[in-house]
Protein backbone atom coordinates (compact mmCIF):
# COMPACT_ATOMS: atom_id res chain seq x y z
CA UNK A 1 0.00 0.00 0.00
CA UNK A 2 1.54 3.13 -0.84
CA UNK A 3 1.73 6.01 1.79
CA UNK A 4 1.75 9.47 0.84
CA UNK A 5 4.36 11.64 3.26
CA UNK A 6 4.04 15.30 3.06
CA UNK A 7 8.11 16.68 3.75
CA UNK A 8 7.00 20.56 3.39
CA UNK A 9 7.85 22.25 6.36
CA UNK A 10 9.01 19.05 8.14
CA UNK A 11 11.81 20.91 10.34
CA UNK A 12 9.38 23.22 11.34
CA UNK A 13 7.58 19.71 12.93
CA UNK A 14 10.49 18.26 14.20
CA UNK A 15 11.81 21.26 16.00
CA UNK A 16 8.43 21.82 18.07
CA UNK A 17 8.21 18.47 19.07
CA UNK A 18 12.05 18.58 20.45
CA UNK A 19 11.09 21.46 21.77
CA UNK A 20 8.01 19.28 23.84
CA UNK A 21 11.13 16.91 24.77
CA UNK A 22 13.37 20.06 26.01
CA UNK A 23 10.31 21.65 27.91
CA UNK A 24 9.48 18.41 29.75
CA UNK A 25 13.71 18.14 30.68
CA UNK A 26 13.96 20.81 31.78
CA UNK A 27 10.78 20.85 34.73
CA UNK A 28 12.03 17.14 35.55
CA UNK A 29 15.81 18.18 36.08
CA UNK A 30 14.57 21.28 38.12
CA UNK A 31 12.22 19.28 40.62
CA UNK A 32 14.92 16.64 40.89
CA UNK A 33 18.00 19.25 41.42
CA UNK A 34 15.72 20.32 44.20
CA UNK A 35 14.70 17.06 45.64
CA UNK A 36 18.46 15.98 45.94
CA UNK A 37 20.02 19.24 47.17
CA UNK A 38 17.27 19.47 49.89
CA UNK A 39 18.19 15.97 50.82
CA UNK A 40 22.00 17.05 50.70
CA UNK A 41 21.47 20.03 52.98
CA UNK A 42 18.94 18.05 55.67
CA UNK A 43 21.79 15.59 55.94
CA UNK A 44 24.92 18.09 56.53
CA UNK A 45 22.86 19.80 59.14
CA UNK A 46 21.76 17.05 60.81
CA UNK A 47 25.71 15.61 60.84
CA UNK A 48 26.69 19.10 62.32
CA UNK A 49 24.01 19.47 64.89
CA UNK A 50 23.16 22.50 63.47
CA UNK A 51 19.84 23.86 64.81
CA UNK A 52 17.61 27.02 63.68
CA UNK A 53 19.04 28.86 66.78
CA UNK A 54 22.52 28.76 64.52
CA UNK A 55 23.55 31.46 61.82
CA UNK A 56 24.58 28.46 59.87
CA UNK A 57 21.10 26.25 59.64
CA UNK A 58 19.95 30.43 58.08
CA UNK A 59 22.58 30.15 55.89
CA UNK A 60 21.88 26.71 54.22
CA UNK A 61 18.31 27.95 53.89
CA UNK A 62 18.67 30.96 52.29
CA UNK A 63 21.42 30.12 50.20
CA UNK A 64 19.31 26.73 49.07
CA UNK A 65 15.97 29.38 48.57
CA UNK A 66 18.55 31.62 46.48
CA UNK A 67 18.96 28.68 43.93
CA UNK A 68 15.93 27.15 43.83
CA UNK A 69 13.71 30.28 43.24
CA UNK A 70 16.03 32.46 41.55
CA UNK A 71 19.14 30.75 39.76
CA UNK A 72 17.60 27.10 38.53
CA UNK A 73 14.57 28.83 36.89
CA UNK A 74 16.56 31.89 35.35
CA UNK A 75 18.99 29.69 33.88
CA UNK A 76 16.62 26.61 33.05
CA UNK A 77 13.69 28.47 31.44
CA UNK A 78 15.27 31.10 29.96
CA UNK A 79 17.10 29.24 27.41
CA UNK A 80 13.95 27.86 26.25
CA UNK A 81 12.25 30.86 25.87
CA UNK A 82 14.90 32.28 23.54
CA UNK A 83 14.75 28.83 21.94
CA UNK A 84 10.83 28.92 21.41
CA UNK A 85 11.16 32.09 20.06
CA UNK A 86 14.11 31.47 17.61
CA UNK A 87 11.87 28.51 16.04
CA UNK A 88 8.83 30.81 15.68
CA UNK A 89 10.60 33.33 13.76
CA UNK A 90 12.57 31.20 11.50
CA UNK A 91 9.09 29.17 11.04
CA UNK A 92 7.45 32.47 10.01
CA UNK A 93 10.01 33.94 8.14
CA UNK A 94 10.70 31.03 6.25
CA UNK A 95 6.62 30.59 5.19
CA UNK A 96 6.56 34.05 3.91
CA UNK A 97 9.63 33.09 1.75
CA UNK A 98 7.62 30.68 0.06
CA UNK A 99 4.68 32.35 -0.53
CA UNK A 100 6.48 35.47 -1.74
CA UNK A 101 8.42 32.91 -4.55
CA UNK A 102 5.01 31.30 -5.44
CA UNK A 103 3.19 34.49 -5.86
CA UNK A 104 6.45 36.81 -7.12
CA UNK A 105 6.39 39.37 -4.67
CA UNK A 106 8.87 41.89 -5.19
CA UNK A 107 8.71 42.87 -1.77
CA UNK A 108 10.14 40.59 0.91
CA UNK A 109 9.89 40.46 4.59
CA UNK A 110 13.18 41.77 5.39
CA UNK A 111 11.95 44.89 3.08
CA UNK A 112 9.74 46.53 5.60
CA UNK A 113 10.45 48.77 8.38
CA UNK A 114 8.98 47.93 12.28
CA UNK A 115 9.92 48.18 15.56
CA UNK A 116 10.23 44.38 15.63
CA UNK A 117 9.89 41.36 14.02
CA UNK A 118 6.57 40.38 14.95
CA UNK A 119 4.84 44.39 13.73
CA UNK A 120 6.76 43.45 10.38
CA UNK A 121 5.29 40.16 10.03
CA UNK A 122 2.38 40.80 10.64
CA UNK A 123 2.37 44.13 8.32
CA UNK A 124 4.31 41.60 5.83
CA UNK A 125 1.61 38.56 5.44
CA UNK A 126 -1.37 41.18 5.83
CA UNK A 127 -0.67 43.64 2.91
CA UNK A 128 1.52 42.05 1.04
CA UNK A 129 1.23 38.18 0.81
CA UNK A 130 -2.41 38.73 1.70
CA UNK A 131 -2.04 35.93 3.74
CA UNK A 132 -3.45 35.49 7.63
CA UNK A 133 -0.52 35.17 9.95
CA UNK A 134 -2.40 34.79 13.23
CA UNK A 135 -6.17 34.87 13.81
CA UNK A 136 -6.47 34.18 17.60
CA UNK A 137 -5.63 37.36 19.03
CA UNK A 138 -5.28 35.76 22.64
CA UNK A 139 -2.59 33.22 21.18
CA UNK A 140 -0.91 36.41 19.06
CA UNK A 141 -0.85 38.19 22.26
CA UNK A 142 1.09 35.30 24.03
CA UNK A 143 3.66 35.07 21.45
CA UNK A 144 3.87 38.90 21.76
CA UNK A 145 4.94 38.48 25.24
CA UNK A 146 7.23 35.46 24.52
CA UNK A 147 8.96 38.31 22.15
CA UNK A 148 9.19 40.69 24.89
CA UNK A 149 10.37 38.32 27.50
CA UNK A 150 12.48 36.97 25.09
CA UNK A 151 14.56 40.46 24.17
CA UNK A 152 15.16 41.14 27.86
CA UNK A 153 16.66 37.58 28.27
CA UNK A 154 19.09 37.48 25.03
CA UNK A 155 19.92 41.85 25.38
CA UNK A 156 19.92 42.42 28.85
CA UNK A 157 20.11 38.77 30.84
CA UNK A 158 16.52 39.61 31.91
CA UNK A 159 17.94 43.03 34.12
CA UNK A 160 14.96 44.70 33.81
CA UNK A 161 16.62 48.22 34.64
CA UNK A 162 18.71 47.61 31.51
CA UNK A 163 15.38 47.85 29.26
CA UNK A 164 13.49 50.38 27.58
CA UNK A 165 10.83 52.07 29.10
CA UNK A 166 8.21 50.96 27.36
CA UNK A 167 9.33 47.25 27.49
CA UNK A 168 9.75 47.93 31.29
CA UNK A 169 6.24 48.95 31.59
CA UNK A 170 4.49 46.03 29.79
CA UNK A 171 6.55 43.24 31.88
CA UNK A 172 5.67 45.56 34.99
CA UNK A 173 2.08 45.72 34.09
CA UNK A 174 2.35 41.77 33.35
CA UNK A 175 3.78 40.95 36.57
CA UNK A 176 0.58 42.45 38.53
CA UNK A 177 -1.45 40.68 36.83
CA UNK A 178 -0.41 37.15 38.09
CA UNK A 179 0.14 35.45 34.95
CA UNK A 180 3.46 34.12 35.91
CA UNK A 181 5.64 36.47 34.91
CA UNK A 182 8.17 37.87 38.36
CA UNK A 183 10.71 39.75 39.21
CA UNK A 184 12.97 38.76 41.67
CA UNK A 185 16.17 41.12 42.70
CA UNK A 186 15.54 42.91 39.27
CA UNK A 187 15.48 39.75 37.03
CA UNK A 188 12.15 38.43 35.32
CA UNK A 189 11.92 34.75 36.43
CA UNK A 190 8.97 32.75 34.44
CA UNK A 191 7.21 29.86 36.38
CA UNK A 192 6.67 26.68 34.65
CA UNK A 193 2.92 27.40 34.20
CA UNK A 194 3.84 30.29 31.89
CA UNK A 195 6.41 28.33 29.98
CA UNK A 196 3.97 25.60 29.20
CA UNK A 197 1.10 28.03 27.62
CA UNK A 198 2.92 29.69 25.85
CA UNK A 199 4.80 26.90 23.98
CA UNK A 200 1.42 25.73 23.60
CA UNK A 201 -0.10 28.91 22.20
CA UNK A 202 3.11 29.11 19.40
CA UNK A 203 2.86 25.26 18.72
CA UNK A 204 -0.90 25.76 18.02
CA UNK A 205 -0.07 28.91 15.52
CA UNK A 206 2.76 27.32 13.98
CA UNK A 207 0.98 24.24 13.27
CA UNK A 208 -2.12 26.00 11.98
CA UNK A 209 0.10 28.56 9.63
CA UNK A 210 1.88 25.42 8.21
CA UNK A 211 -1.52 23.43 7.53
CA UNK A 212 -3.09 26.69 5.72
CA UNK A 213 0.35 26.99 3.64
CA UNK A 214 0.35 23.34 2.55
CA UNK A 215 -3.44 23.88 1.50
CA UNK A 216 -2.52 27.26 -0.27
CA UNK A 217 0.41 25.50 -1.92
CA UNK A 218 -1.57 22.62 -3.17
CA UNK A 219 -4.19 24.69 -4.09
CA UNK A 220 -1.65 26.90 -6.26
CA UNK A 221 -0.07 23.57 -7.85
CA UNK A 222 -3.80 22.27 -9.16
CA UNK A 223 -5.23 25.32 -10.21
Amino acid sequence: MKIDMDFRLLDVSLELHALEEYLETIEKQIDHIKESEKLIIDAAIRREGITPDDPEWHFEHQTYDHRMEFLLPRFFRGPFIVSLYAVYEAAVTEIARLIQKAQGQAISIDDLRGEDFLDRAKKYYKHILHFELCSDNSIWQQIMMLSEIRNAIAHTNGRLEMLRKRAKERIWDWEQRKIGIELQGGYIIVDAAFLQRTFSHVRISLEDLVNRYKRWDSSQKTA
